[in-house]
């Protein structure tokens, strides 16, 4: 499929085209991408592993087409013409903008052409475009996936010329959605980094990951379908609105009315996308080009960092002295929270899980889904503060196995070449890190809307909450495989026994959630278990420090 869309953007472009951009050398960059990505495997941490994915690209098609076809669904459902396809153009320009962001982010902001195209005799914009048409490639076969079931719905339900007319609106969202995206990194550009850029979208795919997570547990709890009113009307903002623009000119041909609105909306829906994607090409193209090239010379970036590294000592560095003891113990913890910062990896797979405290806490606390008020009015008469108690700890928990790896896994032969006799010191170094540095600010949080909902009753028991948690943290370390941090590689790890320890954790939790909530029941009880829980953790975190090699896992 991507030759021939290839040879179809190739023969529009053709016809297009100006003097300054070499159609030849444009179609032999364009051809050669599209044929190193057919040899290049996925670029991602699993992509060694024993099982590889054959052809992950398809299976990607395949969930695009699963969620066309939900939208398809809502198409055919009783929505009218126009909120219909406003909403199907809305979640296409959604998606093809978030796939720009997340799944070619790496394309757009590769800085390789440049270093080995631009130096030859190619100009910036034949670059720019044969980027442009890498991208649209593949963004046409996610389009197909995404749009073929929706508008397989609009030609059933509205007819032929309405399904026609939308095949053009379709391409036009993609388009508009292709320049929204550039501008967008222009714009980051303009005002960042190399590391600040890559940083932005690192952390855009963590808000999107966590957005999906969090919506579909709590949205569809807020939503009644019975006072829905499918109705659309048209305000002033309507204009600013693309996807209005392609409902509302879709609408004009369908019901073949031509007024003022409708031909203003098809003016928007034609020349607003056509022209920006000129004004790409034209001026965004050598502007994209030049900040590009200046990602490679980070010497004032380097100098401004030494220069804030020496102004002052990182966090890290202010807290290890004060929660451990020995040298061996701060470097753990330094080394831990500084990398759980910086890499990807780390944040990629841990932080979407810190999501599912929101979801969790709002299906315990509002389970019924329906009356909001009455229920946070009866929140104070019950016991539910638990579950902001100890619901943290299970997504904190997460970070255990995964702080083990990273993909520069090589650099942890220094473990072996220091005169290091207590491995274990590192260990207990990153478990300090890892709960001062993810359970404490949730902790405070959640200890501070309960203070507002119980009041003062509850503090013995955030407190004897604190504990058991680090208790259930370091019970957990103490029973799993002894790995160094960041000292295995992320390709090899084993998903072996995973099931066991889900369940593991899920019974000790709840052990301690219903000995706490029994507590309860005798208003002294859980101030006197604090000693206890925390004498625990203490004989839990000294056993753990006196780990031998002979214990760890290499």
């Amino acid at each position: 499929m991507d030759k021939l869309i290839l040879k179809v953007l190739l023969g529009i472009i053709h016809v297009f085209t100006k003097k300054d951009v070499d159609f030849d050398r444009l179609k032999i960059i364009a051809e050669t991408k599209i044929l190193m990505d057919r040899r290049r495997s996925p670029a991602n941490y699993r992509q060694k592993q024993r099982k590889e994915i054959k052809n992950p690209l398809l299976i990607t098609l395949v969930m695009y087409g699963l969620l066309g076809l939900f939208m398809a669904m809502v198409i055919l459902a009783r929505f009218p013409l126009l909120l219909g396809l406003a909403t199907f153009h809305a979640y296409l320009l959604f998606m093809m903008a978030m796939t720009l962001v997340t799944d070619f982010s790496s394309v757009l902001l590769d800085t390789t052409d440049n270093v080995i195209i631009l130096p030859k005799p190619v100009s910036s914009r034949t670059l720019f475009l044969a980027r442009v048409v890498h991208i649209l490639v593949y963004l046409l076969q996610f389009t197909i996936a995404l749009a073929i079931f929706p508008l397989i719905a609009i030609f059933i339900k509205f007819g032929i010329i309405t399904g026609l007319v939308n095949i053009v609106m379709v391409l036009l969202t993609v388009a508009f959605s292709v320049f929204i995206t550039y501008l967008l990194y222009a714009f980051i550009l303009r005002f960042a980094n190399e590391q600040k850029v890559k940083d932005i979208i690192s952390y855009f795919q963590l808000f999107m990951t966590i957005f999906f997570a969090i919506g579909f547990q709590v949205f569809p709890r807020m939503i009644n379908l019975n006072s829905i009113q499918l109705s659309f009307a048209l305000h002033w903002y309507s204009y600013l609105a693309p996807p209005i623009w392609m409902a509302v000119a879709t609408e004009a041909f369908h019901d073949l009315n031509f007024d003022q609105v409708h031909l203003l909306m098809l003016a928007c829906a034609f020349i607003i996308p056509i022209a920006t994607v000129w004004l790409m090409i034209k001026f965004l193209a050598p502007s994209f080009s030049r900040k590009l090239a200046a990602l490679n010379n980070n010497t004032e970036v380097t100098k401004k960092t030494a220069a804030g590294e020496k102004a002052g000592k990182d966090i890290s560095e202010k807290i290890s002295p004060l929660v451990c003891t020995t040298g061996i113990e701060k470097a753990g913890f330094e080394q831990t929270w500084k990398i759980t910062g910086r890499d990807k990896g780390f944040r990629m797979q841990f932080y979407p899980s810190l999501a599912y405290i929101l979801v969790f806490i709002f299906i315990i606390v509002f389970n019924s889904g329906k009356n909001f008020t009455a229920t946070w009015h009866n929140l104070p008469d019950t016991k539910r503060f638990l579950a902001f108690i100890y619901l943290p700890m299970m997504s904190i928990i997460s970070s255990l196995p995964i702080v083990a790896f990273n993909d520069n896994y090589v650099a942890a032969w220094v473990y072996q070449s220091t005169p290091l006799t207590n491995p274990g010191e590192v260990i207990t170094g990153m478990l300090k890190s890892l709960l001062i540095k993810f359970l404490v600010p949730i902790y405070v949080v959640m200890f501070t809307a309960c203070y507002y909902v119980w009041g003062a009753a509850i503090i013995d028991d955030f407190i004897l909450g604190f504990f058991n948690n680090a208790f259930i943290f370091l019970l957990m370390a103490y029973l799993s495989d002894h790995y160094l941090p960041f000292s295995r590689q992320a390709n090899i790890k084993m998903q072996t026994g995973k099931l066991i320890r889900m369940v593991m954790q899920l019974i000790i939790i709840g052990l301690l959630v219903f000995a706490h909530y029994s507590a309860l029941k005798i208003y002294w009880l859980p101030s006197a278990l604090i000693p206890l829980s925390a004498f625990g953790g203490y004989i839990l975190l000294r056993s753990i420090k006196r780990l031998p090699w002979s214990k760890i896992a290499i």
